[in-house]
């Protein structure tokens, strides 16, 4: 009775999830449309993931929140702590921002020993969860770059994983990344222009523009749930598993990429939990007659046993590996990313019958935005526009910024595993 009252509520929630998703899909509408949820329940939502790393581990709390809200309800002021069911250890932690918890002392789950998380909240309520135990440990066999094309039939760069436990016992398998790329500006000059006003002629010179800005590096994290299980294969093995792909056009392969890849094994009931948390996530879910399900964790209410917890806690064994490589090795006659770059002369209009003040005042406008940039050919290029004059031989021109100065897209500063 207990589970059949939690999926009659699952099912409204899904009621107005899915009223929610009609009113993206129709946002363009001419009037505007203010939905307010009704029957709302303050749900605890639980993320964390304890695994075999020595480091500070972390816990996040929050609250489910209306389709009207801003965004989550972070819980705060709560008290947690991790206990090692075999020696009695408990692992205590404290709360360094809003809704996020790390553990007093670093500690790294242990093979063989059962772990519980137990949450008490500033409202006086007790949550906890089964007793878990870290599954087997197996490193990552590979990860590497292949050239491509996905389903779709887009050409690119496919990121590849191969993994294998000759013992049989992991099957389950979870994986995050972090993807770090190098951006070089193409029209990136030592040089910057200003302008000086109040001579006969509308006279530019240069000042020394900071290096930094030429290469630069960007960053992106996995935001979807990627896991995958070998239960229907004769053994425990991955091979080729596609983790990420990488158009030819994307920015992330103009230059040199990297990936961290994370493997988590995990046990099958949390991969079954993850499985239900990515199929509701995924879009078409939301409108198919066969919905996922209620989403059942394993952490529940010690005050009430009919209180619905989102969560589970997991403990999970992790090897990671870090690969590089130069995107022109694999891209080749592929279309790649184009900067949209396109050069501006400052040259007055002739054909409109252009005054110099009038050149002057424009040319002053397009100097000051800083969403342009000025690049200063040096070399055997055409001779100096009239209008203008500057004291170096060679043109001048104008081009976006993120042609001429790479912060547009990153970070200049150079990561610490970054590998040339």
């Amino acid at each position: 009775m207990k589970f059949a009252n939690k999926l009659i509520r699952y099912k409204e929630k899904g009621k107005i999830l899915f009223l929610i998703f009609i009113c993206l899909l129709f946002s363009q509408c001419v009037e505007e449309f203010d939905f307010e949820t009704e029957d709302f329940e303050s749900i605890l939502v639980v993320n964390t993931t304890v695994t075999n790393e020595v480091k500070r581990q972390q816990v996040l709390l929050s609250r489910t929140f209306r389709f009207e809200d801003n965004g989550p309800l972070l819980e705060s002021g709560a008290t947690i702590k991790v206990v090692e069911e075999n020696t009695g250890i408990e692992y205590l932690f404290e709360e360094v921002s809003s809704g996020t918890y790390l553990s007093v002392q670093e500690f790294a789950a242990m093979p063989d020993k059962k772990y519980q998380l137990i949450i008490n909240t500033s409202d006086g309520r007790s949550y906890v969860s089964e007793k878990v135990m870290l599954p087997n440990e197996i490193s990552i066999d590979r990860v590497y770059p292949k050239r491509m094309a996905n389903t779709r039939g887009v050409e690119g760069i496919g990121i590849l994983v191969d993994t294998f436990d000759p013992t049989s016992t992991s099957k389950y398998y979870r994986y995050k990344f972090e993807e770090t790329y190098r951006i070089t500006a193409p029209f990136w000059s030592p040089q910057d222009i200003v302008i000086i006003t109040g001579e006969e002629d509308c006279i530019y010179d240069f000042i020394e523009r900071p290096e930094g800005r030429r290469v630069c590096y960007a960053d992106n994290f996995s935001n979807s749930i990627i896991i995958t299980n070998t239960t229907a294969f004769n053994e425990d093995r991955l091979t080729g598993f596609l983790l990420n792909f990488l158009p030819s056009d994307d920015i992330r392969v103009v230059d040199r990429y990297s990936i961290l890849v994370k493997q988590f094994v995990q046990s099958k009931e949390a991969n079954g939990f993850y499985q239900i948390l990515k199929d509701f996530s995924e879009s078409e879910s939301l409108f198919s007659q066969v919905q996922p399900g209620f989403i059942e964790g394993n952490i529940i209410s010690e005050n009430n046993k009919d209180e619905i917890v989102l969560g589970f806690f997991d403990v999970s064994s992790v090897s990671e590996q870090r690969i590089f490589f130069d995107s022109n090795d694999f891209i080749g006659d592929l279309t790649k990313f184009d900067f949209g770059c396109q050069a501006i002369l400052p040259i007055i209009d002739v054909e409109n019958e252009e005054t110099r003040e009038a050149f002057e005042r424009r040319w002053i406008r397009v100097a000051s935005d800083r969403s342009n940039m000025f690049v200063s050919m040096e070399s055997n290029g055409p001779p100096e526009p009239e209008g203008c004059k500057s004291t170096i031989d060679g043109f001048t021109f104008v081009t976006p910024r993120e042609c001429g100065d790479c912060t547009a897209f990153g970070r200049s500063e150079v990561p610490d595993f970054w590998e040339d």
